[in-house]
């Protein structure tokens, strides 16, 4: 779990080594005993008989110098390159070489001269991943409030409840596309989106700009309708687009459109991130998805009809491929009464705790 969240701080071991057998001894100690891809370690070298020691990488272009007969430096993954890049374990014969030995030199010096000793820092290396289409399925319980208040105050609808909503999804995730279909279900809401991303032109570093596009359907039957004829139960939709960023696994994306319940057409203004991290270039046992949405309309000038959603969902891998799900999502509505005196408003928060597994290739 450390190695595949990039931590460092759990799970801590040090390396010491004597690089000499002599009567002068020359100790190593590494913390921790292995650097991971992108992080560091300390370097600590202790020679009690010198003046000063020095630790440099075989092609000069990092060095770190001191006096005294101790010496600490930070030496990052990076250590002795040139070029920042980034490397990946390859895999031969069905085995991982997940280890990258770098040499570097330790130079200690004292009354009878400079000593050169040799050593390696080890990197550990992460695997590429190859999978590009993942499929999920779960089911959460959901912890429910909802209301519906009128004019003055006047209470429509109000409860609390639990229920089962059930969820699949599938996303894939190539060099210049990125896709999402998911879909839920629960008792008396049901629905399902769309969201596509195209790359349009690559900015380096496995980023790249691209056009997104999202569509969405909602069905509601708890809305209070037989109560008031202004509520609109029933299904509404969504249609959007906008620029968007893209990283493998990951899209994040602002978009305008519009949004529909069959009586009322309105404006839309929504964002969308959305990271799968068993899809992206090092595996990740981390999914989080945040979308917002907010559309208007009704008025020329102050918009009194509007529709407001927000969802938080988060998924966390317990073993692999099964993972705990989490979430929280907030839907808020307005409708403007006939008189104009007053809205009808309704709104919806749930808390959802479940499970979902996920096969991927």
């Amino acid at each position: 779990m450390c190695v595949a969240l990039g931590l460092q701080g759990c799970g801590i071991s040090t390396s010491t080594v004597n690089l000499t057998s002599g009567p002068e001894p020359v100790e190593l100690t590494m913390t921790p005993a292995i650097a991971l891809s992108g992080g560091s370690m300390e370097l600590k070298v202790t020679s009690p008989a010198s003046d000063s020691i020095a630790i440099e990488s075989l092609d000069g272009l990092d060095r770190y110098w001191g006096k005294g007969s101790t010496l600490s430096a930070r030496l990052g993954s990076d250590f002795g390159d040139s070029v920042a890049r980034v490397r990946y374990a390859p895999r031969e014969n069905g085995r991982l070489f997940d280890v990258l030995k770098k040499p570097m030199k330790v130079v200690v010096c004292g009354k009878g001269g400079c000593r050169d000793y040799y050593h390696e820092l080890p990197v550990k290396l992460p695997e590429r991943n190859e999978r590009s289409v993942a499929v999920t399925g779960g089911w959460n319980t959901a912890f429910t409030k909802r209301s519906v208040t009128g004019r003055d105050r006047l209470v429509l609808l109000k409860e609390a409840l639990s229920h089962t909503v059930w969820n699949l999804q599938a996303e894939v995730a190539t060099g210049r596309l990125s896709g999402r279909l998911q879909g839920f279900y629960g008792v008396d809401e049901l629905g399902g989106s769309l969201d596509l991303s195209h790359e349009i032109k690559q900015m380096g570093d496995g980023m790249s700009y691209g056009l997104a596009m999202r569509l969405a359907a909602t069905h509601a039957d708890w809305l209070p309708t037989d109560r008031n004829p202004i509520l609109t139960g029933g299904t509404a939709y969504r249609a959007s687009i906008g620029p968007s960023i893209m990283i493998k696994g990951l899209t994040a994306s602002s978009q305008l459109g519009i949004y529909t319940d069959g009586r009322s057409t309105l404006q839309e203004v929504s964002t969308f991130v959305s990271l799968n991290g068993g899809l992206t270039e090092v595996r990740t046992p981390v999914t989080v998805t945040l979308e917002k949405t907010f559309a208007f309309g009704g008025e020329p000038l102050i918009p009194r009809r509007r529709d407001a959603l927000e969802r938080l969902t988060l998924g966390l891998d317990l073993v692999r491929n099964f993972a705990i799900r989490l979430g929280m999502t907030t839907h808020r509505s307005a409708w403007p009464t006939e008189d104009n005196a007053s809205d009808l408003r309704a709104r919806e928060t749930y808390y959802m705790i479940g499970g979902q597994y996920t096969l991927s290739w």
